[in-house]
Formats: structure tokens, C-alpha cells, sequence
């Protein structure tokens, strides 16, 4: 996708809307990856677009992970491990794209995972944390978007009119975030001022990653990689939780990095909502029995 067609592509009033907002400007950016979770996967495709007074820009690279691409992630992105063999690896590309983001604000869908991946590989690289406001394209669609039927990234873009080309892409998914949060902005624009957008959109500042702990899982839960590289269902026990002592069943999705902690991502089937779970309040875990699982299931199901 060239500078060209974004030019066409991003209309007048989408520009000026996120230059009205953001007129220093603005990037929205999206990653390719091996897997849902930071702390263990591997990114393998970043691209950014940067919109400021001077014209759009954009950061487009192929990353050589160093390991194989899980084939189930393949399928979704078509990125193939003969794409990316003769890339640069992380360590080589990461320093130009924080350089590219500049402090700017960001914007990305489903932002708390993109900025996780950002964040791991920033600490692990020893790199300075880019000091940007964060903004969540989803995040603001739930807000606004309510005729949509969902707000995975492609059935907002679908409901809006707005064309991905390759979805799960990393610039395609760009681009399709930038423009989603310009139609938010364009949409309450008559009642609108940066205080709302905030609150409707905005997911945590980089800044507030700067006094992270050690970005490493406890020892007593590293088999939990395991489980959520397979997305399993397991039972938890977690202190302060609404549950007590009792474990509480959990499909694991993903460990995520955040600026509170280190966190397991997933669905609680006992209240039947997606939450983040911190790993350093989880006692004791392990694996789900069928015969805790079936009746919860069925519920859900039904």
C-alpha cells in the first residue's frame, strides 16, 4: 500500500478530523506475530502509519523471527517462514521504528496487545520506552459503533465501508484502525473535545511501563506457556478474586505484559467475561477437569 493511496484513501475530513485532534499527529501501527501472547511469541511483521502536518509516512518490515512460524498462525496472515528468512531480525528493526514512532500518539485495535509485544521487546532489547499516549481503534468502536455487529477489526471496517485489502496484514490492519478511529472522531465531533476521546479510546500512557517489574512469568506458572500457546481451559486460583480460595475455571488466551504486571488474559467461564488475571496474584493453578468443565460449557452454550 503506498503513500499515494492512503493520500486517496484517507478523505479530507478524516485528516482533518485527526489533525484537529492530534496536530502534531498521530500513528496508527499493527504487528504480525507468531502467537497472542508477548511474553512468549515472537513478532514478525510491524507496519505504522504516520499522519502529521507535513504528509503521511509510513514503516513497513518483514521480521525474521529466528524460529519456525507456527502453521495455525499462517493460515491467518499468510506470512510463511520462506517470507521472512532473509528479513532483519528484531534487534536490527525494533531501534528504527521507535525512532519512526517519535512520541507521538498511537492508536492500534485491540491496542493492550500490540503495545504488550512493543513493550516486551523494548525491556528485552534495553531500549528507551517511546513516551506516547495510547488509543484503542476497538476500544472507541464499542463506544460508538453499536450498529456493528461485532468489533473485531474487520466487521467495524465492513460496517463502515472501509475497504482491507489483505486483513491480518500488518499495514492493511493499519490503515484500517487509523481510519476507524477517524470516522469516531467524525462522528461525535459535534459534542467532541479531546477529554472525551480520552476516556472513550484511551488505553494507558508508555510512560506508565517505565517502573515495570521484570518482564518474566514466575517459575511456578511457566507451564502456563504451554497452555496458552494451545489455548486451554485451566482453573486458577487468584488472591483477592471474587472466588476466594476456589479455582475458578479459565480458557487462557494469552500473557500479556501490562503496565500493573505481568497478566493472563482469558475468559472466566464462571462469569462468562474476557479479564486480566495478574499473574503474581495467582496462587496455585491446573489443568480444567471435564467434569468441571461440561455443565459450564453447556450453560454458555445454551
Amino acid at each position: 500500500m503506498s503513500n499515494d493511496i492512503l493520500t486517496q484513501n484517507l478523505v479530507t475530513e478524516e485528516l482533518e478530523i485527526l489533525l484537529k485532534f492530534f496536530p502534531h499527529g498521530i500513528i496508527a501501527l499493527d504487528f504480525e506475530t507468531t502467537g497472542l501472547s508477548p511474553l512468549v511469541d515472537k513478532i514478525i511483521e510491524i507496519s505504522a502509519i504516520k499522519v502529521t502536518p507535513e504528509g503521511i509516512t509510513t514503516f513497513n518490515e518483514l521480521i525474521n523471527p529466528q524460529i519456525d512460524i507456527p502453521a495455525i498462525t499462517t493460515n491467518i496472515h499468510h506470512i510463511t517462514d520462506l517470507m521472512v528468512k532473509d528479513s532483519k531480525t528484531l534487534d536490527r528493526v525494533l531501534p528504527s521504528f521507535i525512532d519512526f514512532l517519535s512520541d507521538l500518539p498511537l492508536i492500534a485495535h485491540n491496542a493492550q496487545f500490540d503495545m504488550g509485544f512493543l513493550m516486551y521487546n523494548t525491556h528485552h532489547l534495553k531500549l528507551e520506552i517511546p513516551q506516547c499516549n495510547v488509543f484503542c481503534s476497538c476500544k472507541l468502536a464499542r463506544k460508538i459503533f453499536k450498529e456493528s455487529a461485532n468489533h473485531k477489526l474487520k466487521t467495524v471496517a465492513d460496517t463502515l465501508g472501509i475497504e482491507i485489502k489483505n486483513h491480518h496484514r500488518a499495514l492493511d490492519d493499519a490503515y484500517a484502525s487509523l481510519r476507524i478511529f477517524a470516522k469516531g472522531l467524525l462522528r461525535k465531533n459535534h459534542t467532541v473535545n479531546l477529554d472525551d476521546v480520552l476516556k472513550d479510546a484511551n488505553v494507558f500512557h508508555l510512560k506508565n511501563f517505565n517502573n515495570m517489574e521484570d518482564m518474566i512469568i514466575p517459575e511456578h506458572l511457566k507451564a502456563l506457556e504451554e497452555k496458552v500457546k494451545n489455548q486451554n481451559f485451566i482453573e486458577i486460583k487468584y488472591a483477592g478474586g471474587s472466588h476466594g480460595k476456589n479455582f475458578r475455571p479459565v480458557h487462557a488466551l494469552s500473557l500479556l505484559p501490562l503496565p500493573g504486571g505481568n497478566v493472563l488474559y482469558g475468559k472466566c467461564l464462571l462469569s462468562d467475561i474476557y479479564k486480566s488475571f495478574l499473574l503474581k496474584k495467582i496462587t496455585e493453578w491446573r489443568d480444567a477437569s471435564n467434569e468441571v468443565l461440561l455443565p459450564i460449557l453447556k450453560k454458555t452454550d445454551g
